[in-house]
């Protein structure tokens, strides 16, 4: 075992404890939803899952080149019995790695794996990566799942993005709807969402989401990050219909954020749109007043939403504004109007973003899905884009 490994730091956070005692094997596995995937870094990757039932548990995983070859998990972490939410971080992790990883239930003589899932490290100076963004995915968990599997079936994504909009009411019941929907994606794909509508209404989103650290509520409110030449930045916007102070305080937090930012590309994910065709007079008043002048002093790159649920191109005062709303909720009608400074739009359509950085620049497409037709779905013929976004990092 390379001494890299033996640091290996945990973070467990058993929200739900039952005492320990005799337990009879069940037939049924024992996990409500997970394993996700959750923030990742240079060196670590969160995961999180939640069982219905008290269960101990084995967390094994190893470099993806070893278990490739061998079949053999390099480390084993066990764990006592617990039920409910359970988030762990692996810590002290190589940087540019690819990894494996699974989850081990033990229930007397029963024994639950679940699958193989995988994730790779980020890369402190990366050249070139690939990422998703979709939101808006309330409401119909069979579309939504359609959209999450096109994801993971395409190439792969070094991160995967939701930009908010989780679920139509934060319940257990809507959330556990939501964890099968991702189950294939999120497995595989660390998962990193922004707060949209009601989704944090209630405390599980912070419970069940392990999310970069950040600002406001358990510091997961808010946050950001880089990837090589990428700084992603993810916002509560729904706190403009909260109290000022909150707003005051992320506004605070932002420009501090932003002024730090220096040779880099800047994508900003917040839920409500700044611009759209379905506002009154096309803009989001109150968001436009504390963040745009900071996103045009500070050079933000893109503004990423899902308010909206069409998919939407404006491009306004050197910034890209793209509502990608198509991750399964109930699809918008075209407005008779066309905001100003529209580059492209489309309604009626499941879709997601597909983002890949090279050669210092970032090309966004919007890759279509299916058509939701009077409730019937087409499935889109070739899956080839139907809009670019291209920026590149300032010199």
């Amino acid at each position: 075992m390379s001494a890299w490994i033996s640091r290996a730091t945990i973070v467990l956070c058993l929200l739900i404890w039952m005492p320990i005692g005799a337990c009879c094997a069940q037939m049924s596995a024992p996990w409500s939803w997970g394993p996700i995937l959750g923030a990742v870094g240079e060196e670590h990757v969160a995961i999180t899952w939640s069982t219905h039932r008290p269960v101990g548990f084995d967390l094994r995983y190893s470099l993806a080149q070893v278990y490739d070859a061998t079949g053999q998990w390099e480390e084993t972490l066990t764990f006592d019995r617990h039920e409910g939410v359970a988030e762990i971080w692996l810590q002290d992790l190589m940087p540019s790695s690819a990894y494996r990883y699974q989850l081990i239930f033990y229930e007397g003589d029963a024994v639950y794996p679940t699958e193989v899932g995988g994730f790779r490290t980020l890369t402190p100076a990366a050249r070139s990566f690939s990422f998703a963004v979709y939101g808006a995915t309330q409401s119909f968990p069979d579309r939504h799942k359609l959209v999450a599997d096109a994801i993971a079936s395409g190439e792969e994504a070094a991160i995967v993005f939701h930009a908010g909009g989780l679920v139509a009411t934060p319940t257990e019941e809507r959330f556990d709807n939501f964890f099968w929907a991702i189950a294939d994606l999120a497995r595989s794909h660390p998962f990193v969402s922004v707060i949209g509508g009601r989704d944090a209404d209630a405390s599980l989103y912070f419970d069940y989401l392990a999310l970069p650290v950040g600002g406001g509520f358990a510091d997961e409110q808010w946050w950001s990050f880089d990837y090589g030449s990428v700084h992603f930045v993810g916002l509560d916007s729904t706190v403009a219909e909260g109290t000022p102070a909150e707003l005051r305080a992320q506004t605070a937090w932002l420009e501090d954020d932003l002024s730090q930012v220096v040779g880099k590309i800047v994508v900003v994910l917040s839920h409500d749109a700044l611009y759209s065709a379905s506002y009154p007079g096309e803009q989001n008043g109150a968001l436009c007043t504390a963040w745009e002048r900071l996103f045009r002093e500070h050079g933000v790159d893109v503004v990423l939403s899902a308010s909206e649920t069409c998919y939407e191109h404006i491009y306004r005062h050197g910034i890209h504004y793209v509502n990608t709303g198509g991750g399964g909720a109930p699809l918008t009608p075209a407005p008779k109007g066309t905001a100003a400074g529209t580059v492209f739009r489309r309604y009626g359509m499941l879709h997601y973003l597909r983002g890949t950085f090279a050669d210092d620049s970032l090309l966004l497409e919007a890759i279509p899905v299916a058509s939701v037709v009077d409730d019937a779905i087409y499935l889109a013929p070739t899956g080839r884009s139907i809009d670019t976004v291209l920026v590149r990092v300032a010199r």
